[in-house]
């Protein structure tokens, strides 16, 4: 028997399949809501003559069957419209229009259209997007669960659930409650103790509020590699509208100049400058999308002061729309991509994710026209052996693109509503004394009392 284990475990481990990431799995995959609307029966008398017994008799009364007479809604419309999918008698499937397109590519206002919840320190209904949602979870312990009593139950934490994307990884906490997506009101409720409305014997995590910053650059991650496997099964019949490209040198020289954005449809603009090597290795870091932030985040020594997360900037045409132009075209937001993802190993998947976009865009635009031309198109052409001049080359910026034709192809604004919580986390946005900031006086572990303003 000793001699059989090990070739036996050997045999099965060389017979394992290899471990891949899938995102798709069948335990995260949640099914698409079904209609519940139908049309409601005829509205019912409560006259007693109407009646030759006790309405509670009859079947279909609206007493005991009261469920038959409550309207739902009807199930909202989808961009995409499979041919395969079942028609229902009552609410059939409805594609967007141009306009909801239109309004679905926005990433602002799909951030307000979000389900309201409640926030644990001001204790308003605010969008979920504006919010984080902290889970209750099981603290570890070395005692067994039947030890605890029930007025004694085991010590629970709050950690962040539902920041990344459901198609990676869906909500693990069924219990869980909202704070603002501000790093102030986190430290706010860590002093207030109001988090422990939810549960009596929750605690916060030391390292929260670093999770939750590594989660939302992640959250990033996840909706260019979204956007990717949009690109990879597009229809060819679809226009092949640019989601992603750079400006040149010239455009980039008129930004920081004259503070207007030289493209007129941008959704925003990030700078991800190549990476630097290793100064021992010689190596490049390498992309990585774990959820687990980093063990020993990577030391950074800055000669010039740090640039901002974002900036804001007016568009060319920034006048001539109307004053109820929604902000994704009145203002256009540029991230700093050093300042936005300051782990080398997430700024390098930012950078691959933004060049395979450009590269699929890139062999589209190729196919269309050899298919238009019926030719086979030739790799190198007389235009890119003759030098070209400086200000026309590409320069590190790159200008995300969303609007009703790019919404067919991909879900642009996912990536927007992803950028633009990073600031709003680190504070951006928000009013600098709002009403809800308050002084709390507590005792440190030395008996003398302070006071923190939040």
């Amino acid at each position: 028997m000793p001699r059989i284990l090990p070739r036996l475990i050997k045999r099965l481990q060389a017979s394992r399949p290899p471990k891949t990431f899938e995102p798709f799995s069948i335990d995260e995959y949640r099914p698409r809501p079904k209609s519940l609307r139908k049309p409601l029966p005829p509205a019912p008398s409560f006259h007693p003559s109407d009646y030759s017994q006790s309405i509670l008799l009859e079947p279909g009364n609206p007493i005991t069957s009261s469920w038959d007479y409550i309207q739902h809604k009807s199930l909202p419309p989808r961009v995409h419209v499979p041919e395969n999918t079942a028609p229902d008698a009552y609410d059939p499937p409805r594609r967007m229009t141009e306009e909801e397109r239109r309004w679905w590519a926005s990433p602002y206002l799909r951030m307000a259209s979000t389900p309201p919840r409640r926030c644990f320190q001001t204790s308003q209904l605010l969008p979920t997007a504006f919010l984080i949602r902290l889970g209750i979870f099981q603290a570890p312990s070395a005692k067994e669960h039947r030890t605890f009593a029930p007025k004694y139950p085991p010590a629970a934490v709050l950690m962040p659930d539902g920041l990344e994307h459901p198609k990676f990884r869906g909500r693990k906490a069924g219990k869980a409650g909202y704070v603002l997506c501000w790093k102030d009101a986190i430290e706010c409720i860590r002093v207030s103790g109001k988090y422990k409305r939810a549960v009596h014997n929750v605690r916060l995590h030391s390292t929260l509020e670093d999770q939750i910053r590594h989660l939302l650059r992640l959250r990033v991650l996840q909706e260019l590699q979204l956007v990717i496997d949009g690109l990879r099964y597009r229809p060819k019949s679809l226009s092949h509208k640019p989601l992603v490209r750079k400006l040149t040198r010239e455009e980039w020289k008129t930004l920081k100049s004259t503070g207007t954005m030289p493209v007129a449809n941008a959704m925003a603009v990030i700078v991800v400058p190549p990476l630097n090597r290793h100064p021992e290795t010689k190596e490049r870091p390498k992309g990585s999308m774990s959820s687990l932030p980093p063990s020993e985040p990577t030391p950074r020594t800055f000669e010039r002061p740090p640039l901002p997360l974002c900036t804001l900037h007016s568009t060319s045409d920034y006048e001539s729309l109307p004053q109820d132009t929604h902000l994704a075209q009145s203002r256009v937001p540029l991230y700093n991509g050093v300042s936005m993802f300051p782990n080398p190993e997430q700024r390098a998947a930012l950078l691959e994710l933004l060049s395979r976009i450009l590269n699929l865009e890139r062999i589209s635009r190729r196919q269309s026209s050899a298919a238009q031309s019926d030719e086979i198109p030739v790799e190198s052409s007389g235009a890119e052996e003759t030098p070209r001049r400086d200000d026309r080359r590409a320069s590190h910026a790159f200008v995300l693109i969303s609007d009703e034709t790019t919404a067919l192809t991909a879900d642009m604004a996912g990536v927007g509503m992803a950028l633009w919580r990073i600031p709003m986390f680190e504070g951006m946005g928000w009013e600098e004394k709002p009403e809800w900031v308050k002084r709390y006086k507590y005792t440190s572990m030395f008996g003398n009392e302070k006071y923190s303003i939040l």
